[in-house]
């Protein structure tokens, strides 16, 4: 049967191959070199959420863990588990763990950072910051450093008025500062929309005096930044769940609601979920709405200004894992999501996924890459899936 595929020309074999699902094409990858010379072209791959081998050390499973990569090794620090299917936080996590993409392995690091969960990690200058977050007994507003190089880890002494005690917050880099957006409070219950920069040169706190209208006060949003500007979407109020856009301009430090000059198919109000920048465009994977958890998967273009749900996408059918409180980290041009809560099974998880980005580099010839080894098999899942 191989012999006789292979007396066809490879455009039609790839065409065939089009139609298999992913366990389909990782067995046809065990036939031949031939075959698996065709069945791990690029072109069909992209479009699929796949689970990654992780082999031995797996980090235990868990919510609101941070995760960044750099120079090739995704590096995933705390998070926390519940009392059963409650919001109630029994177990922060201080565990900090090294993923090497090209050995698939995990290995957990020294450190004296002590425990976060609901936190935020952010790269600069070669290095790890954690921001925020809850510790297990109080919130916080302590930055600990971890240089990967070194292995060494620090309480960063700052001054100035940095933001007050929170978690679920936004953290970002421009250029030679961090700044932070909203979080909350859960023993105070309070929510807020203030913006704190901090200084990595002079380890200096200010908070800044924003012009234009401030978007409403939330946690568990998501903030990224493009080119000199911020972007923040959606998260909780305290009241109501949010699905509103709004452009935070670093360089005159002036917030503009853009949710309305915006086209295409808006992601419905939602928190607890993610989002990562790749090119010109922003990706957000699932979440919650109190009425259910989000199988879906968002793309936002800064260019055309045009939302676009993948999911439902012609062009790249695909299932989508239905889960939130996820961390998320982007490397090469594939996307990598590691644990949160999995509606399907009912419970915190510690699955790797990884889901190949489109790229304008898409449009030329690619460089064939070597993914199929850490893929095993696709999501066993309906789509659109929302669980109570």
């Amino acid at each position: 049967m191989a012999t006789q595929l292979l007396e066809l020309p490879d455009e039609l074999i790839l065409s065939i191959l089009t139609w298999l699902p992913l366990s389909g094409l990782v067995n046809c990858c065990r036939v031949s070199r031939s075959i698996y010379r065709l069945a791990t072209d690029p072109s069909l791959w992209q479009g699929r959420f796949v689970e990654v081998k992780q082999g031995e050390g797996v980090p235990s499973p868990r919510l609101w863990c941070s995760s960044t990569v750099q120079k090739g090794k995704l590096y995933l620090y705390g998070g926390h588990t519940t009392q059963g299917l409650s919001n109630i936080i029994s177990n922060v996590k201080s565990d900090l763990f090294e993923y090497d993409f090209a050995t698939q392995k995990w290995t957990e690091l020294q450190h004296q950072l002590g425990g976060k969960t609901e936190h935020k990690c952010v790269l600069y200058d070669g290095c790890l910051w954690f921001i925020g977050g809850y510790n297990g007994y109080d919130y916080t507003n302590d930055i600990f450093q971890y240089n990967p190089e070194t292995k060494t880890s620090c309480l960063i002494e700052a001054t100035g008025e940095r933001f007050s005690p929170r978690s679920a917050l936004t953290v970002v880099v421009w250029r030679d500062k961090l700044y932070t957006f909203g979080g909350w409070n859960g023993f105070s219950k309070t929510w807020y929309n203030d913006v704190h920069k901090f200084d990595f040169a002079t380890k200096v706190w200010a908070k800044v005096s924003a012009k234009g209208t401030p978007p409403p006060q939330r946690t568990s949003h998501t903030a990224v930044v493009w080119r000199d500007k911020m972007y923040t979407f959606g998260g909780f109020s305290g009241e109501h769940y949010l699905n509103d856009l709004h452009e935070f301009d670093l360089e005159t430090e002036t917030w503009k609601d853009i949710s309305h000059q915006t086209c295409g198919e808006r992601p419905e109000p939602r928190s607890r979920f993610c989002a990562a920048v790749y090119e010109d465009t922003m990706y957000i994977l699932g979440g919650w709405n109190k009425v259910g958890y989000f199988a879906d998967l968002y793309s936002y273009n800064f260019v055309t200004k045009v939302w676009s749900n993948l999911s439902k996408s012609s062009m790249t059918q695909f299932l989508v894992p239905s889960i939130s409180q996820y961390s998320i980290a982007i490397h090469d041009q594939f996307l990598y999501v590691f644990g949160g809560f999995c509606s399907r099974k009912q419970e915190c998880i510690n699955t790797l996924y990884c889901f190949k980005l489109p790229s304008s580099k898409d449009a030329m010839q690619i460089e064939e890459k070597e993914i199929l080894p850490a893929m095993v098999n696709t999501i066993d899942m309906p789509m659109n899936e929302a669980s109570q």
